[in-house]
């Protein structure tokens, strides 16, 4: 998916280290098109849990367990 991508690897896939099993829509209502809805859109095309996250917002992983840090709005899409 083109979304979120600036550089295209040499294999010209899009995956990450898979360190995690999740996928990440950033900056959440700081951009004009980033939008709950738009991200639920993103979400319905991808495989496995995603997370929409805003400025106020981060993820940490421990030991295989996921926990959401936030002051700011976030969603799940499992």
């Amino acid at each position: 998916m083109a979304d979120f991508v600036e550089w295209t690897p040499p294999d010209g896939g899009d995956s990450t280290l898979g360190v995690v099993d999740f996928s990440i829509f950033p900056h959440l209502g700081h951009l004009p098109d980033n939008t709950v809805a738009a991200a639920e859109r993103w979400a319905a095309e991808i495989a496995g849990p995603a997370y929409a996250i805003d400025d106020q917002t981060a993820i940490k992983v421990t030991d295989g367990g996921v926990e959401v840090v936030s002051e700011g709005h976030w969603k799940l899409f499992p």
